[in-house]
């Protein structure tokens, strides 16, 4: 299997992102400096389900099927190969 790690982790920023956009009205009322630890939070936490995603595919054919369709390589990410 091929999936384009990158593509993935790109959209969990994008996904992070705009849930952070859709809250900012909440986070108004922090300090600059709390507000950067939150984002930063959030940036991390969509980042590491991506990384928990493709580890867990190495191990799960499933998963790595789904991915691979959702997150195909074409030759222009940093694609990880499953298929040895």
């Amino acid at each position: 299997m091929r999936i384009d790690a990158q593509a993935l982790r790109q959209h969990a920023d994008r996904v992070s992102e705009e849930n952070l956009l859709r809250r900012s009205a909440r986070l108004r009322g922090l300090s600059r400096a709390e507000r950067l630890v939150v984002e930063g939070t959030a940036r991390a936490v969509g980042r590491g389900v991506a990384d928990c995603m493709l580890e867990r595919a190495a191990t799960d054919a499933n998963l790595a099927a789904v991915l691979e369709t959702l997150y195909p390589s074409v030759g222009n990410g940093a694609p990880l190969d499953f298929s040895s």
